[in-house]
């Protein structure tokens, strides 16, 4: 239907009777009829009722009020025919019949009044005069009500990307302060008991399983000594396997450690450390610098290399701080790190090694080299240079980027120039690095944990990266050792 014909609009006259009942408005396909008021004629058209009226009745009339008018004044009593008034002169009689008998003429009036409604073609709303009409539908297709719309639906857009804005700014919050230790009341020991106490809930772990970790754990803190039990021993060998290039460099032997319940989430670094010094303790000149980690009723003498626990490591780096190693760093973190769940990174590394008079080099990769300004081929060539070169022992590389680390314990070079990283990862759960020390420890056979150790360049995918290497020597230069509380670093390129 068109919107001609949706507003169009029907006028219907109503009947005599119709109007008398009080029903006045007729549907367009009734046949309106008109009956006559001084008689019982009925006729289909008003023009011919009016017509009987005039000729059969009001004729009459006229003769008699023009016979009246020539008497005498009040000589004549003059009745209404339609009612039982009586009245002196044919004047008023008359004034009476058209004011309250004339029901043709005020039935019409009404009638057209009446069924004169008008209706809006989008809402339907309805009105008995065209210009409201009009000024409505106007409304419809304002161009001011179209801006509200507009600025209604912005103004619901803003808000909803401001609440995303601010929970995305609460989350970023809420992990800067778990990265600086801010999260109050959080600590190494109470995410521990957390953590077991839900594994016992899952069905993951049974009570008798709860205490003795727990009680592993309070040994472990109390004679500042790992425990061992997320390390996996002397994996370099066993990771050889994985690798298929005929020329794999890598580092000298080196131990895996994994996340546990306490420190999940924030002890990336501790863990990368603590494989940083199962490579160094390994090698004596290394292992006498670092006997100041270690309490006094431990050894490193015998067979098993037991690194230092992360409460110890926490510990010793507050010791440096006090020593006035990396003051910067040290007021970034408050000067604490013990009882908290702090991350640290390359310059709490550097930190420690710098207090142990081992020199450090700290490498900053801070942006992609290559031509689309995406990949990192200048640290792989670092990195290619620092294993290939010829050396007795070759320790790990820390490996840092922004809101992780890792280590780095070889290269593997492929055909066709592609290189690949072998790199350890806190993340990578113990028990699946311990299934490489068994004799199918291939990649054949585990191409899972395979795809996590060996990483491509285009896995790299952040801006900058940080190096720690531990491989130049020692500090015996008193002055020297003095510079050395202030941490620099080189920047390549």
């Amino acid at each position: 239907m068109s919107s001609d014909e949706d507003c169009r609009i029907v006028s219907n006259e109503p009947s005599y009777s119709a109007a008398v009942s009080g029903k006045n408005k007729i549907s367009s396909h009734q046949v309106p009829k008109f009956t006559c008021p001084m008689c019982p004629q009925v006729c289909e058209e008003l023009c011919i009722i009016e017509a009987h009226i005039e000729n059969e009745h009001l004729n009459g009339l006229e003769e008699q009020i023009s016979e009246d008018n020539s008497k005498p004044f009040n000589s004549a009593v003059h009745a209404c025919p339609l009612c039982s008034k009586t009245f002196k002169d044919t004047l008023s009689l008359e004034f009476h019949f058209r004011a309250q008998h004339d029901v043709l003429q005020n039935e019409e009036s009404t009638s057209k009044a009446q069924t004169l409604i008008l209706s809006c073609p989008v809402c339907l709303s309805e009105f008995c005069s065209e210009e409201p009409l009009a000024q409505h539908v106007n409304l419809h297709f304002s161009t001011d009500i179209s801006n509200d719309v507009d600025e209604e639906l912005a103004r619901k857009l803003e808000q909803e990307e401001r609440c995303l804005m601010q929970n995305k700014e609460r989350d970023d919050f809420k992990r800067l302060q778990s990265m600086h230790g801010f999260d109050q009341g959080r600590n190494l020991n109470r995410q521990c008991d957390a953590n077991l106490f839900r594994s016992v809930k899952k069905g993951n772990m049974s009570a008798v399983d709860y205490h003795e970790k727990r009680i592993m754990l309070k040994m472990s803190e109390k004679i500042g000594l790992d425990d061992g039990s997320s390390a996996t021993l002397d994996i370099t060998n066993h990771i050889r396997k994985l690798t298929v290039a005929q020329s794999t460099h890598m580092c000298s032997a080196v131990d895996h450690y994994a996340a546990s319940f306490g420190d999940s989430g924030w002890g990336c670094g501790y863990r990368n450390l603590q494989m940083l010094l199962s490579a160094l303790l390994r090698n004596p000149q290394y292992a006498d610098r670092l006997l100041n980690l270690y309490p006094s009723t431990s050894s490193t003498s015998d067979s098993s290399i037991k690194v230092p626990s992360i409460s110890r490591l926490q510990s010793a780096i507050e010791e440096a701080w006090k020593m006035g190693f990396d003051e910067q760093g040290c007021e970034q973190l408050g000067g604490k790190l013990s009882g908290t769940c702090k991350w640290i990174g390359a310059t709490e590394i550097a930190t420690l090694l710098a207090s142990c008079r081992i020199r450090y080099r700290l490498i900053d990769f801070h942006r992609p080299t290559s031509a689309d300004g995406k990949l990192h081929p200048t640290l792989f060539d670092w990195v290619k240079n620092y294993f290939e070169e010829t050396s007795e022992f070759k320790p790990p590389l820390y490996f840092q980027h922004q809101g992780h680390s890792r280590t780095i314990i070889g290269i593997e070079e492929r055909a066709q120039g592609n290189a690949r990283l072998l790199i350890l990862d806190p993340s990578h759960k113990s028990d699946q690095m311990r299934l490489l020390t068994n004799k199918s420890g291939s990649a054949q056979n585990n191409p899972a944990i395979a795809k996590k150790i060996l990483v491509p360049m285009a896995a790299l995918k952040a801006k900058q990266y940080q190096i720690v290497c531990a491989d130049g020597g020692f500090v015996v230069d008193e002055h020297e050792y003095s510079q050395s509380r202030v941490i620099r670093s080189t920047r390549i390129p």
